[in-house]
């Protein structure tokens, strides 16, 4: 089972991620190391990175969420209208619900 649901942008990983325990076992599981990051030529996910590089284990400590890393990690399938559910729906993940 997950130690942590919850992946560091918000991400419930159980409920929202499509990858979670077929080619992902969660964010914080495999410190970033998520197997979609290839597709930006990076081994991590780079809002994993940003947040680790800042020293806060997720952006709700941040406090900029939705930064830029965010936009351009954006779903490429995604509508408008899913990008901004999505959006919105880690927003209220990282606040707690």
């Amino acid at each position: 089972m997950i130690k942590n649901p919850l992946a560091t942008c918000g991400v419930s990983c159980p409920t929202d991620c499509r990858a979670y325990k077929i080619d992902c076992q969660g964010c914080i599981e495999l410190a970033g190391k998520v197997s979609w990051a290839v597709f930006y030529g990076l081994e991590h996910c780079p809002i994993y990175t940003s947040a680790r590089d800042k020293g806060f284990s997720s952006c709700a400590q941040c406090g900029s969420a939705p930064c830029q890393v965010w936009l351009d990690t954006r779903n490429p399938e995604a509508s408008d209208e899913e990008f901004a559910a999505d959006i919105a729906n880690r927003l209220a993940n990282l606040k707690g619900g």
